[in-house]
């Protein structure tokens, strides 16, 4: 079996009746790619098939498509299996509602790909095609209380060498939660500032259907989870400023 470069993972479920028209925008970008030497990873929540029936539609057959239908429920848990099934040495990360932004975005992905994580640019579609509100991403302390400084997990690409896996306990801030673990284990991510992707922005989207008692629990978990890490750096960072303070004032 040929090696496979790049697997695209896309957690999909009925989107409210929405999976048809947002998942054919994806995929007929998908088939414009330069680069070629991908599969897509389809973990699919839908209680009825016609997500199924699109990756099994010929005019998709050259994606490469690897579908599978997914009992456990949830945009965690549902991306999680994605990864799980990729076998390519990167992992794209890219939810159905999102696409990419040109032909090139992934040759743009292979090129800049240099450590354990990337992330892109990406613009924002409210839906009638026009690319709006760009953003170009950066990490910070704060992230894990829900500053995301990053975006949307379709900006995301990962080295797939025992992957991290998304935290099951969070839906709407999965993201945040997951780009802490990234940095704890990995540092910084490389950064591409150029539009890579599309973010599609409207009613359907998860950020959208969440209640606000629901973000509040989330919060007050991400800060109890990350609590004593935090305090541990923040010690040792209090400590190693005040050896090099010490060692300027020996030579001053």
């Amino acid at each position: 079996m040929k090696n496979i470069l790049i697997s695209i993972c896309i957690p999909t479920y009925e989107m409210h009746g929405g999976a048809l028209k947002m998942l054919t925008r994806s995929f007929d970008m998908l088939k414009k790619q330069t680069f070629k030497d991908f599969e897509v990873v389809i973990s699919d929540n839908s209680e009825d098939d016609v997500v199924k029936n699109l990756c099994a539609s010929p005019a998709y057959q050259s994606l490469n498509i690897n579908y599978f239908k997914n009992p456990r429920k949830g945009i965690s848990k549902n991306t999680n299996e994605a990864i799980k099934m990729a076998r390519g040495k990167i992992i794209k990360i890219l939810h159905m509602d999102d696409y990419l932004a040109d032909e090139n975005s992934m040759q743009d992905i292979l090129d800049n790909f240099k450590g354990n994580w990337l992330v892109t640019g990406c613009g924002h579609d409210m839906g009638d095609g026009r690319i709006i509100n760009t953003h170009f991403p950066r990490y910070n302390q704060k992230i894990y209380i829900g500053k995301n400084t990053i975006g949307s997990p379709s900006v995301l690409s990962i080295k797939n060498e025992n992957p991290l896996m998304f935290d099951e306990n969070l839906i709407w801030m999965n993201d945040c939660g997951y780009y802490e673990e990234l940095y704890e284990k990995y540092g910084e991510p490389d950064i591409l500032n150029k539009v890579n992707v599309v973010i599609g922005l409207g009613k359907h989207q998860t950020t959208s259907n969440i209640s606000n008692e629901l973000k509040k629990r989330e919060k007050a978990y991400m800060k109890e989870k990350y609590k004593d890490r935090k305090n541990y750096l923040n010690a040792f960072s209090k400590l190693w400023q005040g050896i090099i303070t010490s060692i300027k004032n020996m030579f001053s």
